[in-house]
Formats: C-alpha cells, sequence, structure tokens
C-alpha cells in the first residue's frame, strides 16, 4: 500500500461507504462490523461527551431519540441547525462525525493515515450543499481533492459497459434512488470516453419517503387499533420508522409480510402492539405516486439529453431502494427491457469515487470522464425589478444546466448612467427567472471609468472541472478585466487582481456575508444590531481577502452567523 491514500467515500442519507484502490482495483473498505456499510447515524453519548456512530448510534435510537439524528444528508447546505440532547450542531458537523469515522476505522484496517479524499454528491446538490460537503470533510480532518456527482461515480465502475465506437447505442442511463435523494444521469460511452450528457434529480425524493408511507400505515392501524392519535410521541416514531425501513426491504423479497411488534409504547399505563399484515401490493399503492415522480425526471432528462427510452442501451441501478420490485418493473415498462443490477447498488458510488481517486493520483485506469453542470449559472440584471421590494430580480444566465464542464461563456451587458462609478455583480445558479427564487453564491464590486450610459460590460464564466468558476468581467476600452473564483471547495471568495485598500468597504463577498449585506439593506434593523452586523460584516470579508488562519475566519463567520439569525428575528419581531 502506497503511503498516500486517497479513498473516495459515498457519503450517503442512509448509508455510507469507504473506498480505495489496491493494485488498480477498487475495494469497499470494511467497517467494525465487517460490513463496509455504514449506517449514517450519529448519537450524542453526554454522559461520555462523545459521538456514536454507525451501528452504535443506530441501536441507542429508540432510547435517545432526542440524541440521535439519522438523514443528516437531507439538511446540508441548510442554516437551520440540529439539536442533540442540549446542544446544538450544524449539519455539516454531524456529517463530519460519520466521515471521521469512516477515515478512522479505514486507516486502522488498511495500516496507513487517510488524509485525502473524493466524496461524492448527488448530481442535483446546489451550491452551498456541496460546500457544505466540503465542510464537513474538513472537519473531519480530509483534503477533500474533489466533490463528483454520484451517478458519474457510478458510471465508472462499469468497465463491461463500455461500448465500442460505432455501437449505434451507446447511451446509458443512471437511475440512483438512495435514501433521501434522486438522480438520474444519462451518459455516453464511447471506449474509455465517458461524457455526461445530461443530469437530473430531486434532493428532497428518496427510500426514506417510501419509509414514511408505512409509518403513516402504521400510525393509521394503531389509531385505529387502540382509538388514540399517537403521533406526538417521539419515541414511538423512532421505532416505527425502523420497522417501515424493515418491512420495506423484506416486500423487495416477498409478496407479505406478518408486522409483530410488542411494546412499542405505553398508554396510560398499558403497552400498545403493532400486529398487521402488509402485502407488496398495498404497498406500492401507497407508494406509485413516488416512483412516478422518479419516472417524470427519467423522461425530463431524456428530452434535455434529446434520447428516446429505446436508444438508451443500458440501465445503471444505484442505491439500495432499487430493490424495490416496483422501481425495476417502472423501468422495465418504459425501456422495454428487463432492469436488473449488475453491481451490488449500495457499494458502486463509493467504489466509483476510488476510482476518481486513482485518476488523480495517476493511475493508469484508463477512463476519461466529461461531467456537465448541475445548474445554470448567471447574474442578477434589471431587465425584471421585484414588485415588492422594488430591487433587481432577474437572474440572467451565462452557463445553462447541463452544459459540459470544462465550459467557458460570455455575455454582454450595458450599464444603467452616465458616469456609473461601479456595478455589483452578484453571481447565482439555479432554474427560476427570478434571482430571489434561486442560490447567491457570491457577489463582488467592479469599479468603472467614467463613460457614457449603456457601455458594454463583457461578463465571462468559466468552469472548471474542479467545480471552480472564473468570473472575469471587463468594462471595453475602459478598465481592465478582475477576475474572481469562486470556489465550491471553500466558503470563501477569493479576489484576483484586486486592490487590498478596498476590502473593508467591496472585499469578496461569500453567501454568508451576501446575507448579511442583504439584511442591512432592510427597513427596520435595530441601530445596535445594525452597526454589529457591519462591523462583523467587515470584518470578516476583509479576513477572507488578506487570507487570514482558517481558524479566525471560522470565528467570524460562526460570529456573524448568530447574527445574522438575530438581526431576522428582531426584524420578524417589528413585522
Amino acid at each position: 500500500m502506497k503511503e498516500r491514500i486517497i479513498c473516495g467515500i459515498d457519503l450517503g442519507t442512509t448509508n455510507s461507504v469507504l473506498a480505495v484502490l489496491r493494485d488498480g482495483r477498487p475495494e469497499a473498505v470494511p467497517m467494525t462490523s465487517g460490513s463496509p456499510i455504514l449506517p449514517s447515524v450519529v448519537s450524542l453519548d453526554e454522559a461520555r461527551d462523545q459521538f456514536l456512530v454507525g451501528h452504535e448510534a443506530w441501536h441507542r435510537m429508540a432510547a435517545f431519540p432526542e440524541a440521535t439524528v439519522r438523514s443528516v444528508k437531507r439538511l446540508m447546505g441548510k442554516a437551520q441547525p440540529i439539536l442533540l440532547g442540549k446542544r446544538h450542531f450544524r449539519p455539516e458537523e454531524i456529517s463530519a462525525e460519520i466521515l471521521r469515522h469512516l477515515i478512522t476505522t479505514g486507516s486502522k484496517v488498511l495500516g496507513a493515515p487517510i488524509t485525502q479524499a473524493v466524496i461524492t454528491v448527488p448530481a442535483y446538490f446546489d451550491d452551498a450543499q456541496r460546500r457544505a460537503t466540503v465542510r464537513a470533510g474538513e472537519l473531519a480532518g480530509l483534503e477533500v481533492l474533489r466533490i463528483i456527482n454520484e451517478p458519474t461515480a457510478a458510471a465508472l465502475i462499469y468497465d463491461h459497459l463500455q461500448q465500442e465506437a460505432d455501437d449505434p447505442n451507446p447511451y446509458v442511463l443512471v437511475y440512483d434512488l438512495g435514501g433521501g435523494t434522486f438522480d438520474v444521469s444519462v451518459l455516453e460511452i464511447k471506449g474509455e470516453i465517458k461524457e455526461v450528457l445530461a443530469s437530473g434529480g430531486d434532493t428532497a425524493l428518496g427510500g426514506d419517503d417510501f419509509d414514511e408511507r408505512l409509518r403513516e400505515l402504521f400510525l393509521r392501524h394503531l389509531r385505529k387499533e387502540y382509538g388514540q392519535n399517537l403521533e406526538s410521541d417521539f419515541g414511538l416514531q423512532v421505532r416505527l420508522r425502523e420497522i417501515a425501513e424493515k418491512t420495506k426491504i423484506a416486500l423487495s423479497e416477498q409478496n407479505y409480510v406478518q408486522v409483530e411488534e410488542a411494546a412499542l409504547t405505553m398508554v396510560d399505563g398499558e403497552p400498545i402492539h403493532l400486529r398487521m399484515e402488509v402485502s407488496r401490493a398495498q404497498f406500492e399503492e401507497l407508494t406509485a405516486d413516488l416512483v412516478q415522480k422518479t419516472t417524470e425526471k427519467v423522461l425530463e432528462t431524456l428530452r434535455e439529453a434529446d434520447l428516446q427510452p429505446e436508444e438508451i442501451a443500458k440501465v445503471i441501478l444505484v442505491g439500495g431502494a432499487t430493490r424495490m420490485p416496483a422501481v425495476q418493473h417502472e423501468l422495465a415498462e418504459l425501456f422495454g427491457h428487463k432492469i436488473q443490477h449488475s453491481v451490488d447498488p449500495d457499494l458502486c458510488v463509493a467504489l466509483g469515487a476510488a476510482i476518481q481517486a486513482g485518476l488523480i493520483v495517476g493511475e493508469p485506469l484508463g477512463h476519461i470522464l466529461l461531467d456537465v453542470t448541475a445548474h445554470s449559472l448567471g447574474v442578477q440584471t434589471i431587465d425584471a425589478i421585484d414588485p415588492v421590494t422594488g430591487e433587481a430580480d432577474y437572474f440572467s444566465t451565462i452557463i445553462r444546466r447541463n452544459s459540459r464542464i470544462p465550459v467557458k461563456r460570455s455575455e454582454m451587458y450595458r450599464t444603467i448612467h452616465k458616469n456609473q462609478k461601479a456595478v455589483e455583480v452578484s453571481v447565482y445558479q439555479g432554474e427560476s427567472q427570478s434571482c430571489k427564487e434561486n442560490t447567491l453564491i457570491g457577489s463582488f464590486i467592479y469599479d468603472l471609468k467614467p463613460a457614457p450610459a449603456h457601455s458594454p460590460i463583457s461578463i465571462t464564466f468559466a468552469y472548471d472541472r474542479e467545480g471552480i468558476v472564473h468570473v472575469t468581467v471587463e468594462q471595453k476600452g475602459y478598465q481592465p478585466p478582475k477576475t474572481v473564483t469562486l470556489d465550491v471547495r471553500r466558503r470563501d471568495t477569493l479576489e484576483e487582481n484586486a486592490d487590498p485598500e478596498r476590502f473593508a468597504d467591496a472585499g469578496p463577498v461569500n453567501y454568508v456575508s451576501a446575507k448579511a449585506r442583504q439584511l442591512l439593506q432592510s427597513k427596520g434593523l435595530p441601530s445596535d444590531v445594525e452597526r454589529r452586523l457591519r462591523d462583523l460584516t467587515h470584518e470578516y470579508e476583509a479576513a477572507l481577502g488578506n487570507e487570514t488562519s482558517d481558524d479566525l475566519i471560522d470565528r467570524l463567520e460562526d460570529e456573524l452567523l448568530e447574527w445574522i439569525e438575530i438581526a431576522e428575528e428582531r426584524l420578524e419581531a417589528s413585522g
């Protein structure tokens, strides 16, 4: 084993897997249970002040539901804190514990430290979710070399799917239904070249939603059986979700499942038991709309790839939820041939990530991977005005979703006023024409030289394979270009060719300081809150611009996030 170990990690909603390359072949690394599959569950043992991860946490879930969390992946990129016991944590801090457990166990098994990783995310994850994933890796002590899309990683493992260049059907569709997210990607495979033609999906649809339908079924049965509304019994809900998942898995193999669970909870001193039979047909009727949603996304992605179902040579199934017969039957109907697993759907994403790690260090694996952008990228312009706020709200697209990366695109814009002093370039991603419905990923100021109104301003986006966007702005004939780098692997916005003396007034603005600046423009913000928020924003942006230590940046960011929350609460209270 080489001294330098770069692993591939599938940081999943339900389960997580770590894989490495051994002699050019990807292998999943066994965890303490002996299986490579680690439940993505974290529990805080407050008595010992330590985190438990995986099976240990899973076993504590029913007894300590208030101190245990699962499916944290669905919260990545969101600001809402997670309460474990009496302490609050960010989603990325919880995910970091899962990653830390994976690399600690993996290092023991491999006999060498793991310090670098390729981590997979759903293709439809936005910038904030990808940044949170990178941050989780950093908190776990990893250098995250690359974030790659899960369907893309899965495709890398299917060497035997490579088609000859003259094959009339070189197209492959990856259908990835995990615990919390759904992804679909269409690839063209020509020999060693794999090109992603289109990606789509839903980050709020997965196996957990199928479990939820069964939990609701059990709850209705108990209400009818005992005449009690047990919705508020949190411990019972945790137990019912566990039973629902086991039932779902069993129904993939059996037509009927007899559910027998004694003493789930106590009501008025009497035990509550769950005894009922669930049929596969009943389960499929309860979840038919969920399967249909995935089919609609498949058809939408095929349209974006300009392909028909009959042109797809192979369907790759990824994620444990693809074991459900209804899913395979629906896909067989759509594509006109039997659909089956070729590789363990729980492992193939991590194995593909390990291959990508090998490519980064120069392993002779013979793969060329061409990926696409998951979301459109553009800037805010004044073509449309928000009728409520009176602010510019038009999203002008520069790089369209599903553009092959690396990609470079330019658009020409015009100034509004004569001798306009500056423009604020706000970069968004999303598919809505309204900026407020999309995600702000960075903003910066570009100074202008005196010029007539409607003078041309050129904005160029260059998106590379690392997920980094280089934004170049130029005032044609007046001012030299300025380039700003928006790195999804970092929290900050790095400015090139910037005047250091201007950082206090218009320093690098990332999604945290952009939110603070937005609040500072609000009417009704108390003067003491406004003053503290403004000071912190300037201090934070100056720290980013001066490449201060990460510890100081982290501390300032935490404090700024707290004051953003305070400002939002005060504005809401003032009504």
